[in-house]
C-alpha cells in the first residue's frame, strides 16, 4: 500500500510537466488503463506488482489532468467567452467569501464621505453575469477603491466590475501570479466601478464573519492588537507597513500565517488540559460521571482535541496549510480512537493522497513543497541519528 500511494503522489507530480491537458475522452482511456493495471492478472490472487505500481501512476496523473481540465472548460460550460469580458462594465451576482474588516460606522455614513476608506481585495463566487445565471458559478478575485458599501464575508451582492481572465507576468523566476490565482482556482480578476446601483442582495453573514466583526470591537486601539487578529481569524489586511517591516525585518512572518505549527499548539494543548482536568476533577462524587473513569478517558480528550482544531480551522478560513495539518491530524487522531498501528511513514503518505484528492492544486503553491521538504529533512535527519547510533 505504501508503494502505491507514493506512485499515486509521483504521478500527480509528473502531470504538472504536461504542456497541454488533454481531452476528456483521453482521461478516460487513461482512468481505465490505470483499472486494468490495479486489477492485472484478474484470476490471480497475487498481483502483478509492477502493473499495480503503474496504476498508482496513472491514477494520480488522471486525477490532476481531470481536475485542471474541469478548471478550464469552466467558461466552456458557461457558454462566455472570456476575451470578450475584457475592458467591459458586467454586472455580477455573487456570494463573498473573503473575510473582510467591518466599520464601525453605517453605509450612509460611508456614503457622506465622512471616514477615510480603504482598498478592499475580496474573493467573489459569481452565481449571475449580466443578470444571466451561470451554469457553473465561478470564482474572481475583485479589489475595490472608495468603496460606497460594507461587504462582509457570507453576503450576496449585485457590483458593476470590469473583469479579465486570470493572468501573471511573463518573467521567469520571478512570483507567478496565474499560477497563484490557478491554486486558489480564480478564473478572473479585475475592479468593482462605484455606480449608485452597488447593492447587497443579501445582508447576513456567516459565523466566521460575525465572531471576527464582534472580536474586532472589543480590542483594544493598540498597534499590536491586529497580531491577535492575525492570529486568530487568519486576517493580515489589518497590519500596518510599520509591523509588517518588523516582521520581515526578524523573519517571523511565518508565525502569524496559520498553519501546522498553530493547529498543533491548539489540539495538543486541549487535549492535555482535558486529560488534567479529568484526573483532578472528583468524579466519585458523581455517579453518573463516575463511568467515565471506568473507560478509556483519552478517547473523550481526544474527540474535543479533534473538534477544537477543526473549529480553530474554521476560523482560520480552512486555508491550505490548515487544512494539510487538520488532514494529519484528524489521521493521527483517527487511528488512535480505532487503535490502528500507523507507522509515520503510511502516515505521511496518507496524508498526501488525501491533500491531492481533496485540493489538488495545492501542488502549485510554494508552502505545500516547503512543508513536505520539512518532513523529509526530519526523516532523513531521523534516519542517520538512528544509522549512527547503532555504532555506540
Amino acid at each position: 500500500m505504501d508503494w502505491w500511494l507514493a506512485s499515486f503522489f509521483l504521478g500527480a507530480i509528473f502531470s504538472l510537466f504536461s504542456p497541454i491537458v488533454p481531452d476528456l475522452f483521453v482521461l478516460f482511456l487513461l482512468l481505465l488503463l490505470s483499472i486494468l493495471f490495479f486489477y492485472y492478472p484478474f484470476s490471480s490472487k497475487k498481483p502483478n506488482k509492477p502493473l499495480r505500481l503503474s496504476s498508482g501512476l496513472l491514477f494520480g496523473a488522471t486525477w490532476m489532468l481531470f481536475n485542471a481540465f474541469n478548471f478550464q472548460q469552466s467558461w466552456q460550460e458557461n457558454k462566455i467567452d472570456p476575451v470578450s469580458l475584457a475592458g467591459k462594465s458586467q454586472w455580477v451576482e455573487g456570494e463573498v467569501l473573503s473575510l473582510l474588516s467591518p466599520s464601525t460606522v453605517s453605509n450612509d455614513d460611508i456614503k457622506a464621505k465622512s471616514i477615510t476608506k480603504k482598498q478592499l481585495r475580496f474573493n467573489l463566487i459569481v452565481t449571475h453575469i449580466n443578470s444571466i445565471k451561470l451554469n457553473k458559478p465561478i470564482k474572481i478575485r475583485l479589489s475595490w477603491k472608495n468603496s460606497n458599501l460594507i461587504v462582509q464575508q457570507g453576503q450576496t451582492v449585485n457590483l458593476k466590475v470590469k473583469i479579465k481572465p486570470a493572468h501573471g507576468l511573463a518573467n521567469l523566476g520571478g512570483f507567478n501570479y496565474q499560477t497563484w490565482l490557478n491554486s486558489k482556482r480564480i478564473l478572473a480578476t479585475g475592479y468593482v466601478v462605484n455606480n449608485k446601483s452597488n447593492q447587497i442582495i443579501v445582508s447576513d453573514t456567516t459565523v466566521r464573519q460575525s465572531l471576527f466583526s464582534e472580536y474586532e470591537t472589543k480590542l483594544p486601539d493598540h498597534q499590536l492588537s491586529a497580531l491577535l487578529l492575525a492570529l486568530g481569524f487568519g486576517s493580515r489586511t489589518e497590519l500596518d507597513k510599520e509591523l509588517w517591516a518588523v516582521l520581515q525585518t526578524t523573519g517571523t512572518g511565518h508565525l502569524i500565517a496559520i498553519s501546522g505549527l498553530h493547529i498543533g499548539l491548539v489540539a495538543t494543548g486541549c487535549f492535555f488540559m482535558t486529560m488534567l482536568l479529568i484526573r483532578i476533577f472528583p468524579m466519585h462524587l458523581f455517579s453518573g460521571v463516575n463511568q467515565l473513569q471506568a473507560k478509556n478517558c483519552r478517547y473523550f480528550a481526544i474527540g474535543l482535541s479533534l473538534l477544537t482544531a477543526i473549529a480553530y480551522g474554521y476560523l482560520a478560513g480552512f486555508s491550505l496549510p490548515t487544512v494539510r495539518a487538520l488532514v494529519m491530524l484528524c489521521l493521527y487522531w483517527s487511528a488512535r480512537l480505532l487503535a490502528i498501528k500507523l507507522t509515520i511513514k503510511r502516515w505521511v503518505l496518507l496524508t498526501l493522497f488525501v491533500i491531492t484528492v481533496l485540493e489538488p492544486f495545492s501542488l502549485f503553491t510554494a508552502s505545500f513543497w516547503l512543508s513536505v521538504y520539512a518532513v523529509m529533512i526530519i526523516f532523513i535527519l531521523d534516519f542517520i541519528i538512528n544509522f549512527l547510533f547503532q555504532f555506540y
